[in-house]
């Protein structure tokens, strides 16, 4: 049961200058439980005429048997890497070693039997131990929190609460613990035990003592941690109290009236009233339940709507042109009424773009009076359609040279405009 620590050391030659594939097998430990590894601060020391690098490693082992036991040999497989060293100052020898300690033999003693304490439970190291409780004053029924610290070296993380006399007016709930490393090696540390308590009865007057045993290797002796008994005060809860004593108005009767055991059944009911329908047989109660439904549907259907637009880009596209060519014709009359004529042919152009980009799945840019010969004729426009909007793109072009135009005339070219618009609105592409 006592823990203890052991150094593997590794030492390089000074003309060693690095080492690489470093694997250290698991030292073979029968009889031991193996804890944490950590490598220590590195050294240098000087044997057979020669300069060395120390790496020590730290192990932790625990004895789990009794009688002579040996630990090891350890085994190290590396890479040694040696000079000289090229243009990069890497090293351009290297040696694949296997190096091997030489095992250790350790004599395993039992635990004495003479002076074994009753509550000893296998605990090994040196320990202190600290107890406290709270509340110490409480209502009958009502729990206490024991919290017990036990710290020193040795297995702290394994240990367990050794079980206690002297409880037996009490109720109590299994502990809980937390533990705390001192160390890296977790040589050391410090658990901490909750154990909840519930006196059963209002007689009981203080927690007993709380004891803890182990077997201390430098001593060699056991020794036994001891918290006296703490007072505490169990005061009567609301619900063990009886119940008050009404005082009646003649406190000076001989004869008191005797209690009726059975109520006498009421003759009368008093002032009664016509309940109304239920709700669900109310028109507004079931009409105000179809407006989540209602919602719902809209929801959906819009929904619907938004997903049709998503898989059809044309869709998007004609209804995107109808709001371009809308508030292109309020511009349109806005313009002309202003007499800004380079503003309304600009406009006008963007208009007869937009709308034939549309029906022929043409990009707006791209659309020039060549079209209409070239995709209009040969899908059978009517002659009236197709000359309105020659002559429209061919008072465009004239704007470019000629723009003074009358607030009349744009706005004698609106009607001519919105006909050729609808009439292409109708072409089937």
């Amino acid at each position: 049961g006592e823990v203890i620590q052991a150094r593997l050391e590794l030492c390089l030659r000074e003309d060693v200058l690095n080492i690489q594939n470093v694997q250290l097998l698991p030292i073979p430990a029968e009889g031991f439980t193996v804890g944490k590894t950590q490598e220590g601060q590195r050294t240098q020391t000087r044997a057979g005429g020669a300069n060395y690098t120390v790496i020590p490693v730290i192990m932790l082992f625990t004895a789990v048997k009794t009688g002579s036991l040996t630990l090891g040999p350890s085994t190290c497989n590396l890479d040694l890497l040696f000079g000289p060293v090229d243009f990069f100052g890497r090293p351009s020898n290297a040696r694949h070693v296997s190096l091997t300690s030489d095992p250790v033999t350790l004599q395993s003693i039992p635990l004495p039997a003479d002076n074994k304490p009753s509550g000893f439970s296998g605990a090994v190291g040196n320990y202190t131990m600290s107890v406290s409780a709270a509340p110490t004053n409480i209502a009958a029924g009502d729990p206490v929190t024991v919290t017990i610290q036990i710290a020193g070296t040795g297995a702290v993380e394994s240990l367990a609460l050794p079980e206690q006399t002297g409880w037996q007016q009490f109720k109590l709930y299994p502990p809980t613990s937390d533990y705390q490393s001192g160390d890296q090696l977790d040589l050391s540390g410090t658990k901490t035990f909750k154990l909840t308590a519930v006196p059963e009865s209002m007689d009981v007057k203080e927690l007993p003592p709380f004891t803890f045993s182990f077997f201390d290797p430098e001593q060699n002796a056991y020794r036994t941690l001891t918290q006296p008994a703490m007072p505490l005060i169990v005061r009567p809860s609301a619900a063990s109290l009886p119940p008050p004593i009404m005082a009646t108005a003649n406190t000076t009767s001989d004869n008191p009236p005797a209690k009726q055991d059975i109520v006498h059944i009421k003759p009368w009911l008093g002032t009664v009233a016509r309940l109304g329908p239920p709700l669900l047989a109310r028109p507004w109660f079931l009409g105000l339940q179809s407006v989540p439904v209602l919602a719902w549907l809209c929801l959906l259907v819009q929904r619907k709507k938004q997903d049709h637009l998503a898989a059809n880009p044309r869709l998007r596209r004609q209804r995107q042109v109808e709001r371009i060519l809308r508030d292109g014709l309020n511009d349109l009359r806005q313009y002309a009424a202003a007499n800004e004529s380079a503003e309304f042919f600009a406009t006008l152009f963007h208009l007869l773009q937009e709308r034939l980009g549309e029906r022929l799945d043409l990009p707006a840019s791209a659309i020039t009076e060549a079209v209409l010969d070239e995709r209009l004729l040969p899908l059978g426009v009517p002659d009236p359609t197709i000359d309105r909007l020659r002559e429209l793109f061919h008072i465009c072009n004239q704007a470019r040279y000629a723009p003074e135009t009358s607030t009349e005339e744009l706005a004698s070219l609106i009607p001519q405009v919105e006909a050729a618009l609808d009439e292409l609105k109708n072409l089937k592409p």
